[in-house]
């Protein structure tokens, strides 16, 4: 009876457990949704600003997955959406326009003479059909119509033109030929500066970036508009034509970008196509659809073009709910073994409250038997003292022990049905207890695939940013109990993006799991590396102070660099930078991570492949 309360507690105890294993699934898959949500949303963002109608639609998006999704709604408005790129994409070109839209913009706002609006028209036509390969017989031609307004003489001062020092065309023709008389007399000296002027601030307006990280076109616009000599708009003329021709692309660099690419600041920024792969990369993805993720994340690396995009999105939506839908069913299959546990545990308690019930009608039973053996006894006693014959005596005594045996009889007869009852009760309780420890001991397992799954990164199988978190507040609680040095750094692979617009993300993805394995087995015991996302790497460094650090990283880092990658055959240089900071006190986790991240980004700016502490960083 004991050994029975015993399981029923222990089983109690199981039952728990797994309930609040099932409340901390559910509260991951409600973290995967919300990801998932904040990930459109961040995609919308990335998207807005192309078209009003996009807009709409993107703003629609956001609403839908707001709340509680809809999915016939979801997939009308990404219908909606992709019918909206295609049409975006009829509109435009494949070829590259940012310096002729630029120029067309100017051209197209700036308040002519009457005289010359034939020629701006006849221009403005011209720049409609062309691209940036036709961008200096453009300028020339531009240069030939705002000369022509604000009546300068080519020939009469030795530095170029405006819009020819902005661009620096190569194309050194005399234009004082082709310049188009005005029919008005020259503007005034006021007039030209004014002129001048206006162009110049138009132009910077168009260039510049708001969220550029140096701001020097912003610089540049403020002193546009203080100046008040031609020879000071002359200098912030020839300052942005220096800034233009340092960023000019090279044909030999992989990673060619317009002219205007750290003004724009857009060459930097991941396409749609980075980010949903990035998306996946992120994703826990079931075994049986890892090969359906490989195929996307593929797809996204070839199919580019815009008119790709209505499919690629709906096929990425479709593998989301696919996993989400396996998730789902996981889930269900959790929620069903616990209830059929609480249905066994209901079994096993009706089963000890019938042998309660048995053992308690046996008792009493017992009990009866006992008080009918001592009346036939004493009934028997009292025949012997009342007897006056033999004969009637042996007949007295003989029935009554007859009455006694009967009673025996019935008494085993009862015992032993409730016996074979109790038995049989016990074997089939027992069977279904073996059958119930086999689930268990399997979703015993199931549960610890999937939370190393959620710990561990699919990509590189080293610790995750979840993980992370988890190991840094127990370090954090050991580092305050103790004070022992604590530090943090931060990994990024240098020039990652060109790794992958040159070789592809399988080359990316051999590089990620590369650096990854270097790291994580050269690193000492008692560090801890995860991948933080993307290709950041964070590491945990307990007991190390801050020149034992930078020693120790430096030497990771020439491993890094030492390594001689190859893929398919070329020798492909991988180097790798870092910021450490280390823990003080009153710090928090977030402020050591962004110390560190500064420190971070101090060594890409110093010129990569090099390790940077925070405390060397001046305020």
């Amino acid at each position: 009876m004991e050994t029975a309360k015993t399981d029923i507690e222990q089983w109690k105890q199981k039952y728990y457990d797994q309930l609040d294993r099932l409340e901390k699934k559910q509260s991951d898959w409600e973290n995967l949704e919300t990801t998932l949500k904040k990930t459109i949303g961040r995609l919308g963002l990335a998207a807005e600003g192309q078209h009003a109608t996009l807009d709409r639609h993107i703003n629609e998006l956001r609403n839908t997955i707001k709340n509680t999704i809809d999915r016939q709604r979801l997939e009308s408005v990404v219908d909606d959406i992709s019918r909206t790129l295609a049409k975006l994409e009829d509109k435009q070109t494949d070829t590259n326009r940012e310096s002729i839209h630029s120029l067309e913009h100017l051209i197209k706002n700036i308040i002519l003479p009457k005289s010359a609006h034939k020629s701006q028209t006849k221009l403005l036509k011209t720049f409609a059909k062309a691209d940036d390969t036709q961008r200096d017989d453009l300028i020339k031609d531009s240069l030939q119509l705002l000369t022509s307004v604000i009546s300068i003489n080519v020939s009469e001062t030795d530095k170029p033109g405006l819009i020819e020092r902005l661009f620096q065309s190569n194309n050194k023709d005399n234009t004082s030929n082709h310049s188009i008389e005005p029919e008005k007399p020259a503007d005034t000296d006021e007039q030209q500066l004014k002129v001048y002027k206006s162009c110049l601030i138009e132009l910077l307006s168009r260039l510049d970036n708001p969220d550029s990280p140096n701001g020097k076109i912003s610089a540049l616009k403020m002193g546009a508009r203080d100046a008040q000599q031609k020879n000071e708009l002359d200098k912030l003329s020839e300052q942005l034509s220096q800034m233009l021709r340092e960023q000019s692309p090279s044909q030999n660099n992989i990673d060619t970008t317009p002219a205007t690419s750290e003004i724009l600041n857009t060459s930097s920024q991941p396409s749609i196509q980075e980010l949903l792969i990035r998306l996946l990369e992120q994703l826990i993805i079931p075994a049986d659809l890892q090969d359906a993720a490989n195929k996307m994340k593929h797809r996204l690396e070839h199919e580019s073009q815009p008119a790709n995009w209505k499919s690629l999105l709906k096929d990425v939506a479709l593998l989301i709910n696919s996993i989400r839908s396996r998730m789902q069913k996981e889930k269900h299959e959790f929620e069903n073994f616990l209830q059929q546990v609480t249905d066994r545990l209901k079994m096993m308690d009706q089963f000890l409250q019938s042998e309660s019930s048995n053992i308690l009608e046996a008792e009493n039973q017992g009990k009866a038997f006992d008080k009918q053996l001592d009346s036939n006894v004493n009934e028997i006693r009292l025949d012997i003292n009342n007897a006056t014959e033999l004969t009637s005596l042996k007949e007295n005594v003989t029935s009554k022990l007859d009455t006694i045996s009967g009673h025996i009889k019935l008494y085993r007869e009862s015992e032993d049905i409730r016996f074979q009852n109790s038995q049989q009760q016990v074997d089939t309780m027992a069977e279904k207890m073996q059958s119930l420890e086999k689930e268990t001991s399997q979703l015993k397992k199931l549960v610890i695939e999937k939370n190393k799954q959620a710990m561990f990164d699919a990509l590189t199988e080293i610790p995750n940013r979840l993980s992370y978190e988890k190991k840094a507040a127990e370090e954090i609680a050991r580092w305050k109990r103790f004070s022992t040095p604590l530090s943090l750094a931060i990994w990024d692979i240098d020039l990652f993006k060109k790794v992958n617009d040159t070789y592809g993300h399988k080359a990316g993805d051999k590089v990620l799991k590369t650096v990854a394995q270097l790291l994580v087995k050269s690193i000492r015991e008692t560090d801890f590396l995860a991948r933080y996302g993307g290709e950041e790497f964070v590491m945990l460094l307990p007991g190390t102070r801050q020149e034992e650090t930078l020693r120790l990283l430096n030497k990771l880092r020439q491993q890094i660099e030492n390594c001689g990658f190859h893929y398919h055959g070329e020798a492909v240089n991988i180097t790798i930078s870092c910021g450490v900071c280390s823990f003080n006190d009153g710090d928090t986790l977030n402020q050591v991570f962004e110390r560190a991240d500064k420190a971070l980004y101090k060594a890409k700016e110093n010129g990569r492949n090099q390790c940077v502490a925070a405390s060397c960083l001046s305020d």
